[in-house]
């Protein structure tokens, strides 16, 4: 959850701490935001490939809470100049981006592993029958 957390203040702390304008905020938010959901890729080739999804999760895990470590030394005051500050600012939002590409594609696979072969039609149905009815009520509440 810190991800989306931090993600929220995001464009704050590039206008309020590292004074950046509105376009450039925005457009450093939006390049990271791609780059959390290009990264998943990445990280399921990691996971079939080489290390499996256990492995990826712990191994891009800790270069996940890396991220964190560096991007919030990055926005300490006493460390160094405005140019330690961005320099920090951006390898931690880096390392966070490559630590949930390596998150993101192995967590949906753990939730489909905990369904045995034989309850997978049954899980199905249960999982798609409330969706037409809830649809129905959304459209006559909203109406």
């Amino acid at each position: 959850f810190s991800y989306y957390g931090m993600k929220a203040v995001l464009t704050l702390y590039f206008i309020h701490y590292l004074h950046w304008d509105k376009n450039l905020s925005t457009a450093v938010y939006h390049a990271f935001s791609s780059l959390c959901y290009f990264t998943p890729v990445l990280g399921a080739l990691i996971a079939d490939s080489w290390l499996g999804k256990f492995k990826t999760v712990i191994y891009l895990s800790i270069v996940y809470v890396i991220g964190h470590v560096v991007k919030s030394v990055g926005a300490i005051p006493d460390v160094g100049d405005s140019t330690v500050h961005v320099v920090l600012s951006m390898l931690g939002l880096v390392l966070i981006a490559f630590g949930t590409g390596g998150i993101k594609p192995c967590v949906a696979a753990f939730g489909g592993d905990q369904f045995d072969e034989e309850h997978v039609s049954h899980n199905i149905k249960l999982f798609q029958l409330p969706w037409p009815r809830l649809h129905l009520l959304s459209r006559s509440v909203v109406q």
